[in-house]
């Protein structure tokens, strides 16, 4: 106790004397005050008697309870009490003892009582000796000499913080950290924003904290402890802000790992992220960065991996069904687009997507629910019908406008909280209308097909025609079209994808540019109402029951080229393309190629699968292609037509009967005609031209007027946009065969006799040059070459061959 009060007068100012010994007389506060005063005379004779005639005594019931620390404690307590007698008295210690308690009104006491005790734990610390709870004492009673508004508070804080700190290092007492975090919050309280030393008390409360969490649990103080952090992250300039990023994302994981929040695991992430952004290659906290970034990522995947192995807590019944309903859904919608738009919320869903709404449904429900037993392809032809029912989709047929919404303008957001261009508007229409009428699915051509990806483009054209096929409607919006207008007026129908749009759909309703059904007719389906299927009829040309039934594929071919003749594309080989569903082909997408070579490269195709020589009987612009082949489909507009004759059984009278028998089976067993690397192989009957004489009445210099005279045919006056050669040899006439045009269900007699009938008819004519290596050419006129032959047996003598022509 003298060493102590030694060390205090030093720090004291020397006009403040300090006694140099204090005695401590127990009390308690039972005491009556008869028998304190008794004690405190009995004091002042045992020092009057041992030399002491100065003496101040203060009375403290009830706070000494035999503890060394205790004493000390009222020992400070009572220089606190000199303290005040002396500024307010201003006079020498009185001779006798006193009962006083007076408020601390010396500043300079203060500071000194503090500045000791920051000397003594200095000393504590460097030598480790001495005894710490004496030294909390002196600091606690340091802090009581400074009030909050006290310039000194703060530091009177941190002292007694780190005091007690150390203690509850050594004891491990919880009330000591609980004292020492109440504390430490209290001094960074009194801390201004800009506080050159606020980081570090923020880090020595973060540690504090982040103790009494590992020992606790508390997630308030990982919340805490994630505020701290955050608020030295921002107390740090963005340069080194790199280890605070990764302290914040440190707290944030181990507060996913309590609570399993995704947010928190994905924040982690992102501020790890962050964090190796700020440190590049060669920087030295940028392994630590990287470390920690790959075990954020790590649980982040883990995680999720869990819980899709523990998410099916399911008997193994319902598993089993929840399997059985995967496979068959994505086997059921793989004919299905890709994408589909959902109408309720406005999002694009891919499989996943369309599976995860699915599961939420009360189809879904139904199939997990106890029921009786079924077998597994009943069960399998349930849910294959639960899914076509529950994914009944829309599709918009339309002329594409300005502004039309892309794949990468809606994916991942709802149509409905978008703006700012017609084409997004009309999407937005048409999703409302399916889900006004009960959709819950619909598809458009602008948003629905990723075009930056070749692959997706190629299957979404060869499957387009099986979409509209599959949809359960097909919504036509014509912009053009007002409540009065005529269809056939309509753009729409001028179009080429819109074509097997059109012929695709079973069920079509037609709105005009309100969004009004056209015409008003509020029909279940317009393409089988009798007033919009005879416009219908006019706007296309098409037959009724095409425009009802239509089926995919190669009969009639020439009728469906003539259907696509008069319609346009923004890029001109998708006229070809458009066409593929149509005739059921499936050929590659080669964008960038001349319209001649995708008309070439369909044409062959219908060719070689179906022999059906009718698409080589056009007029115009060969083609580069192959030379039987058209430029594009505007010769397809005019119609083939031959003016048949009176058929005269008498001219059959005197026939060879065997060279018609031999004639027919011969056409009967050529091969279909095809077309391969451009050359078309064309089974024909020949008919070599003798002389071409140009006729001098040709109107335009362009065209030449030929009269041919060729074997076995009556003479022909051709127009040619070329001048023919002066060898006629060179040049035949030919009639392409299709084996099926020859009728073989009747008799052999009869078909024979049929097949004379056919001969004796007019027919269309390709004119072909004869190249070498026995190649030919066509030559293309101006006019359709229709001939007859001259009479039947020298017909009888024709001759048959599979040309080659380029």
């Amino acid at each position: 106790m003298i060493r102590r009060l030694r060390a205090l007068g030093k720090a004291l100012p020397s006009k403040l004397p300090v006694p140099s010994r204090i005695y401590v007389v127990p009390t308690t506060n039972s005491d009556p005050t008869e028998r304190l005063n008794e004690r405190l005379s009995h004091l002042q004779t045992t020092l009057s008697g041992n030399g002491n005639c100065h003496c101040h005594a203060t009375l403290f019931p009830g706070i000494f309870e035999g503890r060394p620390e205790t004493a000390w404690r009222a020992a400070l307590l009572f220089l606190k009490d000199i303290s005040g007698t002396q500024v307010n008295e201003s006079t020498t210690l009185p001779h006798e003892p006193t009962l006083k308690r007076m408020p601390p009104q010396l500043p300079n006491g203060r500071l000194a009582l503090k500045d000791l005790a920051d000397l003594l734990f200095r000393e504590f610390r460097k030598k480790r000796n001495g005894d710490l709870g004496e030294l909390i004492i002196l600091a606690r009673t340091a802090l009581e000499f400074t009030p909050p508004e006290h310039p000194h508070h703060q530091s009177a804080l941190i002292s007694l913080a780190n005091l007690l700190y150390e203690r509850f290092k050594k004891e491990d007492t919880k009330a000591d950290l609980d004292e020492v975090i109440r504390l430490r919050r209290s001094a960074c309280e009194c801390l201004l924003p800009d506080d050159l030393g606020k980081q570090t008390i923020l880090l020595e409360l973060d540690d504090c904290l982040y103790e009494r969490f590992r020992r606790e649990d508390a997630i308030v103080d990982l919340e805490e402890i994630i505020s701290l952090r955050q608020a030295a992250l921002d107390c740090t300039p963005p340069p080194n802000r790199c280890r605070q990023l990764l302290n914040v994302a440190s707290a944030i994981h181990e507060k996913f790992q309590k609570q399993g929040l995704v947010g928190d695991i994905n924040e982690a992430v992102s501020l790890a992220d962050t964090a190796l952004g700020l440190c590049p290659p060669g920087h030295l906290d940028r392994p630590l960065c990287r470390d920690h970034l790959a075990s954020c990522l790590k649980v982040k995947v883990s995680t999720r991996n869990a819980q899709v192995s523990t998410s099916d807590t399911s008997s193994p019944v319902s598993s089993g069904i929840k399997q059985v309903v995967k496979k068959v859904f994505f086997e059921t919608v793989e004919k299905f687009p890709l994408r589909l738009l959902h109408t309720q919320t406005g999002t694009l869903c891919n499989r996943d997507a369309q599976l995860s709404h699915f599961e939420h449904s009360l189809q879904y429900k139904q199939f997990m629910s106890p029921s009786s037993p079924r077998g597994s392809q009943q069960l399998e032809r349930e849910i294959s019908d639960a899914v076509l029912e529950f994914f009944g989709f829309v599709m918009l047929s339309h002329r594409w406008g300005s502004g039309e919404p892309l794949l990468r303008d809606v994916e991942g957001k709802g149509i409905y909280d978008l703006g700012g261009t017609v084409g997004l508007a009309k999407l937005q229409k048409f999703c409302i209308l399916a889900f006004e009428r009960n959709f819950q699915w619909a598809w458009s051509d602008t948003c629905c097909i990723d075009k930056d990806s070749s692959v997706e483009l190629q299957e979404a054209i060869g499957s387009m025609f099986s979409w509209y096929r599959q949809s359960s409607l097909t919504i036509v919006y014509l912009s053009d079209v007002f409540d009065n207008g005529s269809l056939a007026n309509s753009v729409w129908f001028k179009r080429g994808w819109t074509l097997q749009e059109l012929l695709a759909s079973h069920t079509v309703l037609l709105y005009t540019r309100d969004w009004s059904l056209y015409m008003n007719h509020d029909a279940e389906n317009h393409k089988t109402d009798s007033a919009l299927l005879e416009e219908l009829h006019e706007a296309t040309g098409i037959a009724d029951q095409h425009l009802m039934n239509f089926y995919p594929g190669m009969d009639d071919a020439r009728s469906r080229l003539h259907w696509a003749s008069g319609r346009r594309t923004t890029r001109p080989e998708d006229i070809a393309y458009s066409l593929f569903g149509i005739f059921q082909v499936h050929l590659p997408v080669l964008y960038g190629e001349t319209e001649q070579n995708a008309l070439g490269r369909l044409l062959a195709e219908i060719i070689s699968r179906s022999g059906d020589v009718s698409v080589l009987d056009w007029v115009g612009e060969p083609s580069s292609f192959n030379s039987c082949f058209p430029a594009d489909l505007v010769p397809y507009q005019t119609v083939p037509h031959v003016q048949l004759i009176p058929s005269d059984p008498a001219k059959r009278n005197g026939l060879d009967p065997e060279k018609a028998r031999r004639l027919y089976n011969d056409l009967v067993r050529l091969p279909l005609a095809r077309c391969v690397n451009s050359r078309l192989a064309l089974p024909s009957t020949i008919y070599p031209v003798a002389t071409a004489r140009l006729k001098e009445s040709s109107n335009s210099p362009s065209c030449y007027t030929y009269e041919i005279h060729a074997s076995r045919l009556k003479p022909v006056d051709v127009t040619l946009p070329v001048k023919l050669g002066h060898h006629a040899g060179t040049y035949i006439l030919v009639r392409p065969w299709h084996p099926r045009s020859l009728d073989t269900t009747e008799s052999d007699e009869n078909a024979v006799w049929n097949f004379l009938e056919q001969l004796e008819q007019p027919f269309n004519a390709l004119l072909l040059k004869r190249l070498r290596h026995n190649e030919y050419k066509r030559i293309a006129s101006d006019c359709v070459i229709t001939v007859c032959v001259q009479d039947l047996a020298s017909t009888l003598d024709s001759e048959v061959m599979i040309l080659d022509i380029v």
